[in-house]
C-alpha cells in the first residue's frame, strides 16, 4: 500500500533557568504514516462486525442501486478476497480487523 509521511513537530526540549525547568518546542519532526487508500473511492475501512461478504454485498447494492442476489455477490466476493488477501494483517479473508482498508474492484 502506498504511504506518505506527515511531519508533525511535537518534541519538547527541557531548559533549566535558575533551577526551574522550562519546556521549549523544537523543530524535530515526528513522522506519522498515512494510508493514502483510506477513504479513497473504491475502498472501505473495516468496522467492527464487518466481513468481506457484507462489504462486497453493500458495495454491489450501492453500485447497482438494488439488492444483489447471492449469485451476483459470490463472484464479486471472490474477487474482493483475491484483491485483498495480501493486504490483510492476518492473511486470512475470514479474519479482518477494524481499521483495515479493503480495496473494492470495479464490479463492471
Amino acid at each position: 500500500m502506498p504511504h506518505r509521511a506527515l511531519v508533525v513537530s511535537t518534541a519538547i526540549v527541557g531548559l533549566t533557568f535558575g533551577g526551574v525547568a522550562m519546556a521549549e518546542p523544537t523543530s524535530t519532526p515526528t513522522y506519522l504514516p498515512i494510508d493514502l487508500e483510506t477513504n479513497m473511492p473504491g475502498t472501505v475501512v473495516v468496522e467492527k462486525g464487518d466481513h468481506l461478504w457484507s462489504i462486497s454485498a453493500d458495495h454491489l447494492e450501492a453500485t447497482l442501486s438494488r439488492s444483489p442476489s447471492s449469485l451476483e455477490i459470490t463472484p464479486y466476493w471472490r474477487e474482493v478476497i483475491e484483491d485483498n488477501r495480501d493486504r490483510l494483517r492476518s492473511g486470512d479473508p475470514d479474519l479482518i480487523y477494524p481499521g483495515e482498508t479493503v480495496v473494492l474492484p470495479d464490479p463492471n
